[in-house]
């Protein structure tokens, strides 16, 4: 029996969410959590109650040093778990820790490892180049969703290469999947695909013809890069980020960065028209992925793109017996 909450990386606050000195909530996996950044900059995260008598470190909790005071009583925990100090000058430290999670911060996004077993990561999402780039637009937030839904079907129709001309015409006129390659944690999908540009289009400055390169890191994390063919050769970087919840929902949150080709205002409209674009393509998928039904034998066509794949691959995130 598997569960389907699978061990990866996961989004859990983009960098300018966590202010110098902050300490936030967070609840994902079913569970809380407390996010805090210490005073040399670090992010970290704690399960979120403390110990002694199960405060709520986000709720009251601050940042001395690198220690987190708990609210209630005063006990400061170290960046280790453990507690660093108790208010009561003639007693000894209790040998306790609170579990602390692996963190990571990168592409302006604050990142969670959290596995089923408390493993520790052995591979790490990667810095995008383009997004340190001047020749990028800073990465921003396209929206947040909450959605009901599993990664499975949330992975299955990012690769689903059929639905984009069907579901989505409005902005795809026909799409062609090459296949996957996988390397370990990391699956890339590469496609064909002719766009919907309409007064783009116009004296074939931008073509019709474009390509996608998604690179998956985990099954929750993937960076996009689109590109039309032409005179002037229009590129979005996209960031899909899924983070479960709990077993029902799914914290979905949508980024990107646009190549810059045009002068400014040309530029801020472009943008605007991108950002729209896909808002209005990843609203359609809302409504199938929290309408549909988990289908236990699939019919799975090769036109469909490569479903059967991905599953295979994302397979490796998942532990035994944890549901």
């Amino acid at each position: 029996m598997y569960s389907n909450l699978p061990n990866s990386w996961f989004r859990v606050a983009r960098s300018e969410d966590l202010s110098a000195k902050g300490v936030i909530p967070l609840h994902y996996f079913g569970k809380d959590f407390v996010l805090f950044r210490t005073e040399d900059g670090k992010p970290h995260i704690f399960d979120a109650h403390c110990p002694h008598l199960g405060a709520h470190l986000a709720h009251g909790g601050r940042i001395e040093g690198q220690t987190l005071r708990c609210p209630y009583h005063g006990w400061f925990w170290g960046t280790n778990g453990e507690c660093a100090a108790i208010p009561y000058p003639d007693k000894a430290k209790p040998k306790v820790k609170i579990q602390n999670w692996p963190v990571l911060e990168r592409n302006g996004l604050i990142m969670m490892y959290h596995h089923y077993q408390g493993k520790l990561p052995d591979w790490e999402i990667p810095q995008i180049p383009e997004l340190i780039s001047e020749e990028w637009t800073p990465l921003r937030l396209v929206r947040q969703w909450k959605v009901c839904t599993t990664l499975q079907d949330y992975m299955d129709n990012s690769v689903d290469v059929s639905h984009l001309y069907n579901l989505h015409s409005r902005t795809f006129k026909s799409a062609h999947s090459y296949g996957v390659e996988v390397e370990g944690p990391m699956l890339t999908h590469r496609m064909s695909q002719k766009y919907n540009l309409s007064s783009l289009a116009a004296g074939k400055l931008v073509l019709e013809d474009g390509s996608v390169t998604t690179i998956y890191y985990g099954p929750a994390y993937d960076v996009s890069f689109y590109w039309t063919e032409g005179r002037l050769k229009l590129g979005l970087l996209t960031i899909f980020t899924g983070t479960p919840i709990d077993n029902e929902y799914l914290d979905i949150a949508i980024f990107y960065s646009v190549k810059k080709v045009l002068p400014f205002p040309l530029s801020l409209i472009l943008n605007k028209m991108l950002k729209q674009d896909v808002l209005e393509t990843f609203e359609q998928d809302v409504s199938i992925l929290e309408n549909k039904k988990n289908i236990r034998n699939p019919l799975f066509y090769q036109d469909d793109g490569p479903v059967r794949q991905s599953r295979s691959w994302a397979s490796q995130f998942y532990s035994e017996n944890s549901a």
